[in-house]
């Protein structure tokens, strides 16, 4: 124990980054990647990538394997590691190390978690910011390959709503943060006097930053799926204007319609059949996510920060 009354068992954060944090990591490496790789083949299974660009396209995916694999990243993240540990701010004047002092100087215990604990946490949880920089590069580049919206799909997401399930595979990133962000509060719950409801806006954007941290790579779709939905208006509005016209005259005014094909198009059908599909193209939606794909992220995030309150229900 140390003179600050605070013994290690007590600084929750070091213990959920270890034992609940680093794990979900760990573990949660396999579902990131099915993940993906349920995502990735159906951009050419629905259409979206056309078949010419086929090649194109898994030539994006080597690219960035081998971006994934290459050194420089992973020194950079090493570095930043390392640096981490010679600050004071972040490094030996860290409060989470009171427990470790020893006559004002890190015992061998303080510099251990410095050195060699902590530094493993960063390396997993660096890892999967990693993924989510390569998934936002990987996005942009299968943009820029054309993909081929279907603004009348009825995912509402012009053929590629199987991307919303994207937010899952970061599931284990959201729990890991919240972890060892909601054990940091409980502490200073139960030591330093502090209070739920002052931690209310801390947590509120807290959960803003992670959600737009694991939402981040999706965000590269908006503009182009704004784009396809204008078109998609304009082109279905056109061609509803177009039917309809030929339904008044047919029935309403009496007139003879020399060309019927508009009309008669079996895949068209009646009024109410075209109408839908213009509705479809008024509802489709810009951003490639929906209550669905976010509770898998959500709840992992939300549990640990009720932990803490459970906490401070404990301590009042």
């Amino acid at each position: 124990d140390s003179a600050t009354g605070e013994p290690l068992l007590q600084h929750y954060s070091v213990h959920s980054r270890f034992l609940l944090a680093l794990p979900a990591l760990i573990l949660g490496e396999r579902l990131g990647r099915t993940t993906l790789k349920r995502i990735l083949p159906r951009f050419v299974q629905m259409g979206s990538i056309p078949e010419e660009k086929v090649p194109a396209f898994r030539e994006v995916i080597a690219s960035l394997i081998r971006l994934r694999n290459s050194t420089m990243p992973w020194v950079a993240i090493a570095c930043v590691i390392l640096s981490t540990a010679f600050i004071p701010e972040t490094g030996i004047h860290l409060e989470e190390l009171s427990w470790a002092e020893n006559g004002g100087r890190l015992g061998f215990g303080g510099w251990w978690f410095l050195l060699v604990s902590r530094p493993i946490y960063q390396l997993f949880l660096f890892a999967w910011l990693w993924r989510i920089v390569l998934l936002f590069v990987l996005f942009r580049r299968i943009i820029k390959l054309g993909i081929d919206y279907m603004p009348a799909h009825p995912d509402r997401l012009g053929g590629i709503g199987f991307i919303a399930a994207t937010p899952r595979g970061f599931a284990p990133l959201a729990f890991a943060a919240s972890c060892v962000t909601a054990s940091k509060w409980a502490h200073d719950i139960a030591w330093h006097g502090a209070h739920v409801r002052d931690l209310k806006v801390h947590g509120a954007i807290f959960i803003v930053v992670i959600l737009f941290i694991c939402l981040s790579p999706l965000t590269v779709f908006l503009p182009h799926l704004r784009k396809a939905k204008r078109r998609g208006i304009l082109e279905y509005g056109a061609l509803v204007a177009r039917h309809d016209r030929l339904v008044a005259k047919t029935w309403l005014h009496g007139e003879p319609v020399e060309d019927r094909s508009l009309l008669e198009a079996p895949e068209l059908g009646p009024s109410c059949d075209i109408h839908s599909l213009y509705d479809s193209v008024k509802n489709m939606r810009i951003l490639p996510v929906d209550k669905t794909s976010l509770m898998p992220l959500v709840l992992p995030l939300l549990v640990p920060l009720l932990a803490a309150e459970v906490v401070d229900l404990a301590g009042g």
